[in-house]
């Protein structure tokens, strides 16, 4: 097999890439997850895992005073637990609001800095930057985007412009201005990042990306018409930093951990690997009479099953995860609710179409029919999550019924195997196809996916495990040094948000965002077909048509859908409902990710 190298500045870039991920795969809709919005960007997925080290693998409301079992756990969005029978909004018998008081978060992993423009934003960062900034736009709990920071978004022409127009005397935690110049030094700084420009430049020209309109306006614009853009701002890279700061930190890159946003909590203190904490920021723009916290800290905690008990045990207020071993011990624990959403995300194996012998169609296909699928969902899932067939849940309306994942039909691998070794010999042993198998460790979780997944392969594929550090997986994922790797992506609530993944633009080079470098031109007819058009029924049709292309390449195994789970005492209350400018219900655990601006704590 290939060898091996691990060019660690590179690989911390590529981080920062898979944050770009999550700037976007946005899940799907809060409350009935049938209509469009995103919490958008470009997001990138990740190998997955929430908990062991590692990062790969598995891991609305049906209100419930008991854990159901788990495997009727197939609903996009569902509340289990007595938070989740409170009553809420005018009704005389909500409860009132409690002042003060920390909240402590449990996220699984760390992120390497808190810069928007340079770092990796993943679920511990949005924890944490959600607090300290606020976005251009945001999603509602209908999956709609609206303004949050900016006062108006407005298309010019066919959409091949937009013009911002930011809300007039905001200042950021430093005093600066929020206007025209601020975004233009934030779009100058990721733009110009070696990583996070990956993400943003295949929709920009090389010049005339911009036009400063007024003080407070400024104009993108864009290569193609774009009906949607203002959900490409609503994560990452619509989070807005002091200028004043991003030029500090850009000559000292320590800065990157003492954040200066816009938002409701400022940065306190940080220590790297342990802990954050945000305190309230009394001058607020929009007023601290619904900022009940004092303070927000975020701990890091790499077990998540950890995590739960303590949460169990009163020792942690709230705990985001994937983990099914750690939202079974939070579906088990007495005084704590979960808001669980299988809308945000899949988990699937991801096969290299230009590293052989995955370029040949037939052994793509052979390792799907033998992929036991039902056991990774037994054993791995363990119910928390529905197996999947496509990108999208069956409750979406993106979702196309008629493509069906193929899987745990070994007795159609045989003769596919056997007709590629007779062809290409010196790439089997045995009459088995010789692969490698490539995973982020060390890692509990990850062991048991391996073994999984190997065992139902190994009668026909003679399989190599791999086993690396995470940022060089990530990094070899990104340049094309893999054959079959598990992955965790899509899900986003807005199809626009996957064109990056998708397209030819992103299929080739040497760091790639199509990580499966295949590159279809009819495909990418679609995809910008669907991002011109505001007409929902055509991008639903388009949409469901590319789902079947997709299948049709075998480059993709869809395993389960990803549950994301917030668990959280009983005594913290509103954590579904907070709110944005004007009094907009935010969208509630949008893969993981979440605001908790309006929560607040009652011990009784």
């Amino acid at each position: 097999m290939k060898s091996h190298t691990r060019p660690t500045m590179f690989a911390q870039l590529i981080a920062l890439l898979l944050a770009l991920s999550l700037v976007a795969v946005a899940c799907g809709g809060d409350d009935d997850g049938d209509t469009t919005g995103d919490d958008g960007e470009v997001a990138v997925g990740d190998d997955g895992d929430d908990g062991d080290d590692g990062d790969d693998g598995d891991d609305g409301d049906a209100p419930s005073t008991t854990a159901a079992p788990v495997e009727d756990v197939t609903e996009g969005n569902v509340c289990v637990g007595d938070a989740c029978d409170e009553p809420t909004g005018e009704d005389e018998e909500a409860p009132q609001p409690v002042s003060g008081g920390t909240l402590r978060i449990a996220v699984e992993a760390e992120t390497d800095g808190l810069n928007p423009a340079a770092n990796n934003f993943a679920v511990a960062a949005y924890t944490m930057g959600f607090a300290m900034f606020d976005p251009l736009f945001s999603i509602d709990k209908d999956g709609n985007w609206f303004p949050f920071l900016a006062e108006s978004a407005t298309p010019v022409g066919d959409g091949s412009s937009w013009q911002v127009k930011v809300r007039d005397g905001i200042r950021f935690h430093d005093g600066t201005p929020l206007n025209a110049d601020a975004l233009i030094a934030n779009f100058e700084a990721a733009i110009t990042d070696p990583i996070i420009s990956l993400a943003i430049r295949p929709s920009y020209p090389e010049t005339n990306r911009y036009e400063k309109i007024d003080d407070l306006t400024l104009q993108y614009n864009l290569i193609r018409p774009s009906a949607h853009f203002p959900v490409n701002l609503t994560s990452q890279l619509g989070m807005v930093a002091s200028p004043t700061w991003l030029e500090a930190a850009a000559a000292d890159d320590s800065l990157n951990q003492s954040p200066v946003g816009t938002g409701p909590f400022m940065i306190e203190s940080r220590t790297q690997d342990v802990s954050t904490r945000m305190v309230k920021n009394p001058d607020y723009w929009r007023g601290t009479d619904d900022i009940y916290l004092d303070a927000i800290e975020v701990f890091i905690t790499t077990d998540t099953a950890l995590a739960a008990e303590q949460l169990a045990a009163g020792d942690l207020d709230l705990l985001v995860t994937s983990n099914a071993d750690a939202t079974l011990t939070l579906l088990g624990a007495e005084g704590v609710s979960t808001f669980q959403n299988l809308y945000s995300g899949e988990n699937f194996v991801m096969l290299n179409t230009r590293e052989a012998p995955m370029d040949d169609i037939r052994v793509r296909q052979a390792i799907t029919f033998a992929t036991d699928r039902q056991a990774y969902y037994d054993l791995i899932s363990q119910g928390t999550g529905p197996l999947a067939d496509s990108m999208y849940h069956p409750d979406l309306i993106w979702n196309n019924p008629e493509v069906v994942q193929e899987g745990n039909m070994p007795e159609l691998a045989g003769p596919l195997v056997d007709a590629y070794c007779a062809d290409v010999p010196e790439n089997c042993s045995n009459g088995k196809v010789k692969i490698e198998l490539q995973f982020s460790g060390p890692s509990t979780l990850q062991t048991r996916i391996m073994d999984v997944l190997s065992a139902g392969w190994e009668p026909y594929f003679e399989v190599e495990r791999q086993q690396l550090p995470q940022d060089q997986h990530i990094l070899e994922t990104a340049i094309g040094q893999f054959q079959v790797v598990t992955w965790r992506q899509f899900g986003a609530v807005d199809p626009d948000n996957e064109v990056v993944w998708l397209e030819c633009a992103t299929a080739t080079g040497g760091i790639t965002l199509n990580w499966v470098r295949l590159c279809n031109e009819d495909r990418d007819a679609l995809l910008f077909e669907q991002r011109a058009t505001a007409d929902l029924d055509r991008r639903v049709e388009i949409m469901q048509e590319i789902q079947a292309e997709i299948q049709s390449t075998y480059s993709y195994i869809f395993l389960t859908h990803t549950n994301w789970t917030v668990g959280f005492r009983n005594a913290v209350k509103n954590v579904c409902g907070q709110t944005g400018p004007d009094g907009v219900v935010l969208v509630c655990n949008n893969q993981g990710r979440g605001f908790y601006h309006n929560v607040w704590i009652d011990e009784g």
